[in-house]
């Protein structure tokens, strides 16, 4: 039953029951008013008896006559009757029957002994009636007005007291079934019932934000990929979520009440207690305790898979226990190994790459320290490896390297580690050698290795390698003991070994690491010569043999250092050819003389062909089109610029010279072979190359005519020259007799000493004024 029906329920039943108890008062009001009435009638009676003693004494005492005190107790006893009372005298004493005649009335009588009359007195009750009918029909009246002003009463009550309760009892209803899309009535109010509705509407906008934050929990707990596991304290699991589910194999009505560490792989149930024992332990609520690597034997017959675990405490209500979040980390870790595989091996051949070679060297030198043993660090690289990268692919260059690899493995022993530390360069850790021979002998076992030719796609390359020794710790000292330190070394000992020649190995020496000190260095004044101008032209007449006229210079470089004068080409060359610094440096040559030619030009001079000497690096870092802006630069004439190159140079990347060489042909520019017998002179290739002059070398010329071989040879070059219709300058020319046979087997133009020493841009100058006087 509602509230709003008890209380109009109780409004009726209080009604009715003050009507119930009317009907009681009202008779007793009756009663009252009778009894009231007999209590005047016995008044009225001793009244009397009191009068008519006061007139016995009178009497008696002769005031008056004994009739006249009887009148007048007469006349008294008339005017004490007024309705609705009636007092009359018997003087027989006697009251008759049938006194008084009323209907209704109440009695009361007396005897006056000294006169002997009967005194009564009768109070009429007809009356009562008619006046207890009006108190009971005022009475009526006023209950029916109260009956009819209690339904108004009911309904304000209703509205105003029962119904915002039964309006928030209805929201709260609502509220217990979830339903918080509702409004709180009376949040306005200022009276209790407002408090109340204030209050609600705060329970109401808590639980919204208490029903998001489960959803949301709900929607993270049913679609992370994280297996999330509530576990109690003794480590039993109280919730979890379907990617545990799926983690485990294991049916989700299996899954509460279990143990979390039954779970896990055997030999790691043991790990899973201790971190949950740990956790229980520690005072730090915050911080959370991982554990990886952790087995799972999955219950539904699937692979075996690895997890990492991390626990965070969680306390609810007191009670203590653990969030366990779970995730599959299989092919995370199995990608770490194969990271950590890439990281420390080389992908091409398998082998140890730089960084584990060098945390190996880490380690061997600690050993080494420990037991106080030897060990050695070979270094190792192979001759001429762009080239075949560049002519034949790089596939060719991958079969080559994997071929190498192979055969230094065979070529050690089973303990020493071979490993790949750059793109053609190896290493090896000898480790427990008795001394410096044991390493030697071992690195002509790996030269040895190599005298068979390595089979690559058309063709067969016979591998040229070179080793740098470094000893720990004979031959190695001071900083030299960092791992790193000692590959420096080695690959310095391998420096050393291929300017020996290549095929041979060497070791490290303090002073090897001095020069190489000195290179860098030298590199860096190099480059710092070239942006402070110390970099100067020398030009070498090229003169006939015929009239002896000037046809042409060589420009040759030289380094003019502040402090140091004049520094040889063949101490810097080297260096800029080593380190690539002769690219810039070589376009810097070619510019400056095409700059002089384009001054020469402008003073009226004759012009005469200037030769340029460029690189094999060079050449093969600039195109035709390269050069011809150079030269374009200055308004040359392209026939006064002759570029010469070495055999090696156009050996090194025969395709890309092939095309520059005949670009520049085409362009009109002169190209010479320069040192010419030296390399690869064969008709096969030289009639392929787009030259115009082939130059002798002077270690041939040197030995004419007193060499019969030398002899040989320069006449075979000329011979060779003349039938492929090639210009023929002998280089290296001091004596006469040099110039004699020169002459005799038809080669007219010569430079050397005996013609005419390199000399300044204004002494050159000098020269083609004195020529162009002869000429006028």
């Amino acid at each position: 039953m509602t509230l709003r029906r008890k209380i109009r329920w109780l409004t009726w039943i209080g009604l009715i029951g003050c009507l119930m108890a009317a009907i009681p008062a009202l008779f007793l009001l009756r009663q009252g008013m009778i009894a009231e009435r007999g209590q005047v009638a016995a008044a009225l009676v001793s009244s009397a008896e009191g009068l008519l003693g006061d007139l016995d004494r009178s009497a008696a005492s002769g005031a008056i006559s004994a009739d006249e005190a009887r009148e007048r107790a007469r006349q008294a006893l008339r005017a004490l009757s007024a309705k609705p009372f009636h007092v009359t005298i018997f003087t027989d004493g006697v009251l008759p029957p049938g006194w008084p005649a009323l209907d209704r009335a109440v009695t009361a009588n007396g005897r006056f002994e000294p006169w002997g009359w009967a005194i009564g007195a009768a109070g009429d009750i007809g009356d009562l009636d008619r006046d207890f009918l009006v108190e009971a029909s005022g009475f009526l009246l006023f209950l029916g007005a109260l009956l009819v002003l209690s339904w108004p009463g009911s309904l304000f009550l209703s509205q105003h007291v029962v119904g915002p309760l039964e309006a928030l009892s209805v929201r709260m209803h609502l509220l217990t079934q979830g339903r918080t899309d509702i409004d709180i009535p009376g949040c306005d109010r200022r009276d209790e019932f407002g408090a109340m509705a204030r209050a609600m509407e705060f329970f109401r906008r808590a639980a919204i934000a208490l029903i998001e934050r489960d959803e949301r929990l709900a929607g993270i707990m049913n679609n992370v990929s994280e297996a999330i596991l509530l576990v109690d304290s003794s480590g039993r699991i109280e919730e979890h979520n379907p990617a545990a589910v799926a983690l485990f194999g294991v049916p989700a009505a299996a899954l509460r009440g279990r143990t979390l560490s039954s779970l896990f792989a055997a030999p790691d149930c043991g790990r899973v207690d201790e971190l949950l024992a740990d956790m229980d332990l520690r005072e730090d609520m915050a911080a959370p305790v991982r554990a990886e690597a952790l087995g799972i034997e999955r219950r539904d017959g699937g692979e075996r898979i690895d997890a990492s675990l991390s626990v965070s405490p969680l306390v609810v209500q007191g009670r203590r226990g653990f969030v366990c979040a779970l995730a599959d980390v299989t092919d995370r870790l199995r990608h770490e190994r194969e990271l950590m595989r890439l990281a420390t091996r080389d992908r091409l051949t398998g082998l140890p790459n730089r960084a584990m070679i060098e945390s190996v060297l880490e380690r061997a030198v600690e050993r080494s320290r420990r037991h106080d043993r030897n060990f050695a660090v070979l270094c190792l690289d192979l001759s001429r490896f762009k080239l075949i990268t560049d002519t034949l692919g790089h596939q060719a260059g991958d079969a080559l390297l994997q071929e190498v690899a192979r055969r230094v493995v065979a070529s050690v022993r089973a303990a020493d580690l071979v490993g790949r530390i750059g793109s053609d360069d190896f290493a090896v850790i000898l480790e427990e050698i008795r001394d410096a021979d044991e390493a030697a002998a071992i690195a002509g076992r790996i030269l040895d290795s190599f005298d068979a030719p390595v089979t690559l796609p058309g063709c067969e390359h016979y591998v040229r390698p070179a080793v740098g020794i470094a000893v720990y710790p004979d031959d190695v000292a001071g900083e030299a003991e960092d791992p790193q330190a000692l590959l420096r070394a080695a690959e310095t000992a391998l420096y050393a070994a291929k300017r020996m020649g290549g095929r041979r190995h060497a070791f490290f020496r303090p002073e090897l690491a001095e020069q190489a000190r000195r290179q860098l260095a030298l590199d860096g004044d190099l480059r710092a010569a070239l942006a402070l101008k110390q970099f100067r032209l020398h030009y070498q007449p090229k003169v006939s043999l015929i009239d002896f006229s000037l046809e042409g210079f060589e420009a040759l470089l030289r380094w003019e250092k502040p402090g140091h004068g004049m520094i040889p080409p063949g101490e810097f060359i080297p260096v800029a050819e080593e380190t690539g610094f002769i690219v810039p440096l070589g376009d810097w040559v070619l510019d400056e003389a095409c700059r002089q030619m384009r001054e020469w030009l402008d003073a009226g001079m004759e012009p005469v062909p200037v030769a340029v000497n460029i690189s094999p690096k060079h050449l093969r870092n600039r195109s035709a089109e390269d050069f011809r802006r150079i030269i374009d630069r200055h308004g040359l004439p392209p026939d006064l610029v002759e570029l010469e190159i070495t055999e090696g140079a156009v050996m090194q990347d025969l395709d890309h010279a092939l095309a520059v060489l005949a670009a520049l042909k085409a362009m009109g520019i002169r190209v010479a072979v320069d040192d010419f017998g030296t390399g690869h002179s064969s008709l096969s290739y030289l009639k392929r190359l787009p030259i115009t002059t082939l130059k002798i070398d002077r270690s041939f010329i040197s030995g004419v005519p007193q060499e019969r071989e030398d002899a040989g040879i320069v006449s075979t070059i000329i011979a060779m020259a003349d039938m492929l219709g090639l210009h023929v300058v002998a280089e290296g020319v001091e004596k006469t007799e040099q110039a004699n046979f020169l002459r005799h087997h038809n080669c007219t133009q010569v430079q050397g000493w005996l013609t005419g020493r390199p000399v300044p841009a204004d002494a050159a100058c000098s020269l083609l004024m004195e020529r162009l006087r002869e000429i006028a």
